[in-house]
């Protein structure tokens, strides 16, 4: 099951984004947030293992927020959804680490075949990390 942390400043649509997600089997949003900050203490909460991210956001940092998402530990991959257009932009969050980029105008079927194809990349990194030898998960926990 793919963990979503939906941080959208929008209410109204994060709410009934995340209860459709909710109503999948094989999804859950454990976290909601409306802006970066808010992301950020969520993030901290844990329990999280993927991310859709809306951008922009009123308090700014989303570009940083995708960066650190996909430089923690373990990388969380995140899907973007944009109202903003172009391949600049696109690429700009697709360079700093975000795993897909969809515009808001995509389907309910595109953001959620993207958001089971995060929690597919979740799992996946997951299982690699067990698999590490104690060793390297020790060191990697102490850093």
């Amino acid at each position: 099951m793919a963990l979503i942390l939906f941080l959208e400043y929008h209410c109204a649509f994060r709410q009934a984004a995340a209860y459709l997600l909710n109503r999948e089997p094989d999804l859950e949003v454990v976290a909601q947030a409306s802006s970066v900050a808010e992301g950020r203490e969520r993030m901290a909460e844990g329990r999280v293992d993927s991310a859709i991210v809306d951008v922009p956001l009123p308090d700014g940092g989303a570009c940083e927020f995708v960066k650190e998402l996909r430089e923690a530990d373990p990388p969380v991959p995140v899907l973007v959804l944009t109202h903003l257009e172009g391949r600049e932009e696109h690429g700009r969050y697709l360079a700093s680490g975000a795993s897909e980029v969809l515009s808001k105008e995509a389907s309910y079927a595109e953001v959620l075949a993207a958001a089971r194809r995060l929690g597919r990349r979740a799992r996946k990194r997951a299982r690699a990390g067990a698999l590490r030898p104690r060793s390297t998960q020790e060191s990697i926990l102490s850093e």
